[in-house]
């Protein structure tokens, strides 16, 4: 997976999470949506579906880590929401049928005082995926700088060339036997340590981070 695809995923999480805010304030609002598709768990909803599989590929960045906390918190939020808004469903019929109207729009009102917690955790999450990408950006472009290739090339590209160094180390040179004589160690040149390095960088972005 290239930069680009990992970008475009990133973009697609946050616009599932936008739209999974949209819902619970429609159905705060008593607009007809299906309290389904906005799920309670934190693991459950889409983004959190790409958090916890291809998101996990990221997990190695602090900006990524920051991220599920507050989305944690925004689930939590909701559960008091969703409690609000449904508890009276999982009652009798009696329980239902006198709980009248004046009581339920004053749970409603109180949902829409949570959902101003909601929408502030929500924030928060936008702006850590913000400097998600922005970190993912950077990597690349220091990738970019030093001429490496997208990150599908993998380790493979770092071992060849470190067998073409290799290969081209002359043996040490034949002493006469009353001679003997350590033969010197010869190193790698500087700049295969700055690719290894920068290599390592962007693999270190596409492995998962279990």
């Amino acid at each position: 997976m290239d930069t680009r695809d990992i970008l475009n995923r990133l973009r697609t999480a946050k616009s599932a999470h936008l739209g999974w805010v949209n819902r619970a304030r429609a159905l705060i609002d008593g607009k007809p949506v299906d309290k389904e598709k906005v799920p309670v768990m934190p693991t459950d909803c889409i983004f959190g579906k790409w958090y916890y599989s291809d998101g996990r590929k990221l997990a190695s960045l602090p900006s990524f880590q920051a991220i599920e906390e507050p989305h944690n918190r925004l689930h939590a939020i909701y559960q008091e929401i969703f409690d609000l808004l449904f508890t009276n469903e999982k009652g009798n019929f009696i329980a239902r049928l006198f709980d009248n109207s004046r009581k339920q729009e004053q749970r409603r009102e109180q949902a829409r005082q949570k959902f101003l917690e909601l929408q502030q955790m929500s924030d928060v999450i936008v702006s850590r995926l913000d400097a998600l990408e922005r970190d993912i950006r950077v990597m690349d472009q220091r990738l970019q700088q030093t001429g490496k290739k997208p990150a599908e090339t993998g380790g493979a590209q770092v071992a060849e060339k470190t067998q073409a160094v290799k290969s081209e180390i002359p043996p040490a040179a034949t002493k006469p036997a009353g001679n003997p004589e350590p033969a010197a160690s010869v190193e790698p040149p500087a700049a295969l340590e700055i690719e290894e390095t920068e290599q390592t960088m962007f693999i270190d972005l596409g492995r998962p981070g279990e």
